[in-house]
C-alpha cells in the first residue's frame, strides 16, 4: 500500500515539472518567430545599403583605372530559422526500507537547437540588364519630373546631362572637354527660378489622350531679376519668346525654335565623370597606371562646384561615409562631404529610372508669356 502511493506521489510530481517545462519551451517559441521581424529587417537594409556603396564605388575607382566594372545585384534575401527542443523524464519508486534501496528518484532533462539559415542570392548585371541600366541614356521626362521632387536643378543638369540645345556640360575621363559658360549661366539662372517657386512640372493630355510632361515658368509676380532670369533662359536656349509650349526631345542641339533638346547621359557615363574626379596617387599617374587631370590655378575658381570628392591615401580612414580598398590604397568618402554624399545617392536614384523599364512619353516644355 505505502509502495503505491509513494509512485502516485512521484507521478504527480513528474507531471508537475513536465508540464512546467512544457509550458516555458511552447511560450518562447511561440514569440520567436515575430522578434525576429524588428531585428532582420533593419540588419538586411543597412546590410544592402552597406554594400550597395561599397559597390559603387569600386566600380567608380577602377573605371578610373581603365579595369571593368562588375555589378552584382541582391536578388532576393530568405531568412530561415528552424528551433527543436527535446524533453525527456524517467524515475523509480523504490522501497527505502528494503536492503540496498535507494528511495525514490525521478530524473528530468530537456535540450534544444537553433539554427539560422539565410539564403541570399546574387545575379550578376550583363546582357540586356547592363545595357538597359547602365548604357541606356537616361528618360529626359523623367530627370524633369526630379525636379518636381524636389530635387535641386543644378544637380540634376550637373550629373543627368551632357548636353542642353548646344550648350555643353563638363566631361571628365581621358577625352574630355570644359564646361561652356553658357551652360553654367543657364544652371545658375535656373536654379534661382526653382528656388523662387518659379519652376514646375505638369502633365498635358494630348488629343491623342495620351500623357506628356511639362515644365512652366510660374511669371506672374515676378521680381525685376527672376523676369530677367527667365528671359536669359529663353536667349540662351533660342527658344521663341512669344512660345508658349516647347517640346523636349531627346539630342544635342534642338533642330527648331519651339524644341529644348537634351542629351542625357547614361549610369556608365555618369560614373565615368565622378571616375576623373577620384584622388589618385601620383605615383599611379606617373607610371602611366591611370589618366591625370588638369587641375585649375590655386587663384582659380570653378565656374560650377565639383560633383564629388573622392579621397585617397595609404591608411584606413577613420571617418567615412563610404570607403573600399584597392590596389593596396584607401579611397574614400569623407563622411563631412556633403555635396558628395547627396550626389553619391542621387545615383540610386537614377539607376531606378534605367530600370523600370516604362515607357515615358516625350514632355513638353511650356513657357508662360508676360
Amino acid at each position: 500500500m505505502q509502495r503505491l502511493e509513494r509512485w502516485a506521489r512521484g507521478q504527480q510530481v513528474f507531471k508537475a515539472i513536465a508540464g512546467l517545462m512544457i509550458l516555458l519551451l511552447s511560450s518562447g517559441c511561440s514569440s520567436f518567430g515575430p522578434a525576429t521581424v524588428n531585428r532582420d529587417r533593419f540588419d538586411y537594409i543597412t546590410a544592402i545599403s552597406d554594400s550597395w556603396k561599397k559597390q559603387t564605388l569600386l566600380n567608380i575607382v577602377k573605371m578610373r583605372y581603365a579595369d571593368a566594372p562588375v555589378f552584382l545585384e541582391v536578388g532576393q534575401v530568405i531568412s530561415g530559422y528552424e528551433v527543436e527542443g527535446s524533453l525527456s523524464a524517467g524515475g523509480t519508486i523504490g522501497n527505502k526500507t528494503a536492503p540496498g534501496a535507494l528511495g525514490d528518484f525521478v530524473n528530468l532533462g530537456a535540450g534544444g537547437r537553433y539554427v539560422d539559415r539565410p539564403t541570399v542570392t546574387y545575379a550578376p548585371l550583363t546582357g540586356p540588364d547592363f545595357i538597359k541600366t547602365m548604357m541606356t541614356p537616361f528618360p529626359p521626362g523623367a530627370l524633369m519630373f526630379l525636379i518636381e521632387a524636389g530635387w535641386s536643378v543644378n544637380l540634376i543638369m550637373q550629373v543627368g546631362l551632357q548636353a542642353i540645345n548646344g550648350l555643353w556640360n563638363h566631361k571628365g575621363g581621358f577625352v574630355g572637354h570644359p564646361v561652356d559658360p553658357e551652360f553654367v549661366q543657364l544652371v545658375q539662372s535656373l536654379r534661382r527660378l526653382q528656388e523662387a517657386g518659379a519652376l514646375g512640372v505638369s502633365l498635358k493630355r494630348e488629343n491623342n489622350n495620351e500623357d506628356v510632361t511639362m515644365l512652366f515658368f510660374h511669371t506672374r509676380r515676378l521680381k525685376a531679376e527672376l523676369a530677367q532670369d527667365v528671359a536669359t533662359v529663353r536667349q540662351l536656349l533660342r527658344i521663341q519668346p512669344d512660345a508658349q509650349e516647347v517640346r523636349i526631345t531627346y539630342g544635342a542641339d534642338a533642330h527648331a525654335t519651339n524644341e529644348v533638346a537634351l542629351l542625357t547621359r547614361s549610369g556608365f557615363q555618369v560614373m565615368m565623370e565622378l571616375a576623373s574626379l577620384a584622388t589618385v596617387p601620383s605615383e599611379h599617374i606617373a607610371e602611366r597606371r591611370t589618366f591625370g587631370v588638369t587641375h585649375k590655378a590655386a587663384d582659380e575658381k570653378p565656374a560650377l562646384p565639383p560633383l564629388m570628392v573622392i579621397g585617397s591615401q595609404v591608411e584606413e580612414p577613420a571617418d567615412a561615409f563610404v570607403k573600399i580598398r584597392y590596389r593596396d590604397w584607401w579611397f574614400f568618402i569623407d563622411d563631412r562631404e556633403f555635396q558628395s554624399k547627396r550626389v553619391f545617392t542621387f545615383l540610386m536614384v537614377l539607376f531606378t529610372l534605367s530600370e523600370t523599364g516604362q515607357k515615358l512619353q516625350q514632355p513638353i516644355l511650356t513657357i508662360r508669356a508676360n
